[in-house]
Order: C-alpha cells, then sequence, then structure tokens
C-alpha cells in the first residue's frame, strides 16, 4: 500500500511545520489527491490509523480529501480528456502521444491545529 508511505511523508512535513509554529497537535489536515493515484478512501483511512499509532501528535487528526480529476492531452490532434486511469490512445484520434497533465497530485492543501 503505497498511501501509508505518501501520508507520512505529508504528516512528517506537516509535523516540521506545525512544530515551527508552535502547534502540539494536529486537528485536521487537507490533502489534496489525483484520482490517478488509486487512493481508496479505505486504504487512506488505514495509512492514517497507522500514522496516528506512531505520532501522538496526530492522535485525533482528520484527513479531508479533495479529489483531483485526471486527464490527459493528445499531442496529435491536441483534444484534452478525462479519465481515472492512464489510457493508451486518444479516444479521439486513437493516437498513441498522451501527456499528462494531471491527476496523480498528493500534496498537503493545509492543517490546522493548537
Amino acid at each position: 500500500m503505497h498511501e501509508i508511505g505518501l501520508l507520512k511523508n505529508a504528516l512528517s512535513s506537516v509535523k516540521h511545520q506545525a512544530l515551527k509554529e508552535g502547534l502540539r497537535r494536529v486537528d485536521l489536515v487537507e490533502l489534496v489527491v489525483g484520482k490517478m493515484q488509486g487512493i481508496t478512501a479505505d486504504s487512506l483511512a488505514l495509512a492514517l490509523e497507522i500514522a496516528r499509532a506512531d505520532e501522538p501528535m496526530f492522535a485525533r487528526c482528520r484527513v479531508k480529501v479533495k479529489e483531483v480529476e485526471g486527464a490527459m492531452e493528445c499531442l496529435d490532434c491536441h483534444g484534452r480528456f478525462s479519465l481515472d486511469k492512464p489510457a493508451d490512445s486518444c479516444p479521439s484520434c486513437h493516437g498513441p502521444n498522451l501527456k499528462l497533465i494531471s491527476g496523480l497530485e498528493f500534496y498537503v492543501d493545509s492543517y490546522s491545529g493548537s
């Protein structure tokens, strides 16, 4: 489960910044997650439970997720299309020359605590 590693890295960054700000605990972390990451709500909840056990600062932390649609651009016809998983070809011209525009994001948008 790559969610555990991704979340632990994100929370490590939050912890570092929160301590600099004098926070003793973090109550909410807002993440931006691309749909093409393949992260489900259940797997993220499990990753959060593991992270909570490792770090008291996050004992009561909630995670709010903003999902970003996956999108690709065809370099042949310049069409853009949305998707949940990578595509092999353009749905319009069936060309194989595609560029990923969005969908693999995973970052902390904001956090709060006391």
